[in-house]
């Protein structure tokens, strides 16, 4: 009995240290894997022909949800949509499609204002 009190002992005492040393090397590498997805990430702008609020939330409700789609701005006022997505699941031609699909103009534009 006291074989396996004393194995036991020594068993939590070895998995007690693991995982500080585990533990620093899964965040090192879920950092570096964050900082991978940032980096594959592109943006793409389109002018539209939205012109009410409505149309701001109908394409925010849909594009936002599609495969790949990051980050989506929407400027009602100079009728553009911002879209930030990895281009491992999706591409401009793609969401300009969707776009589409609901019923908007999508005109990729190529030097775009930034938009906050």
């Amino acid at each position: 009995m006291k074989r396996i009190v004393i194995l036991a002992i020594l068993a939590l005492c070895c998995l007690a240290a693991m995982p500080v040393s585990t533990l620093a090397s899964t965040a090192k590498a879920e950092t570096v894997s964050q900082d991978k997805k940032k980096k594959n990430v592109q943006t793409v702008t389109f002018k539209t022909n939205i012109h009410c609020k409505n149309c701001v939330k109908k394409i925010n409700d849909n594009i936002s949800f599609e495969k790949g789609v990051k980050d989506l701005k929407i400027n009602l006022e100079e009728k553009l949509v911002t879209v930030s997505y990895d281009p491992s699941k999706t591409d401009a031609e793609k969401l300009a499609a969707a776009i589409s699909k609901l019923g908007y103009d999508a005109e990729q534009v190529q030097d775009a204002p930034k938009q906050e």
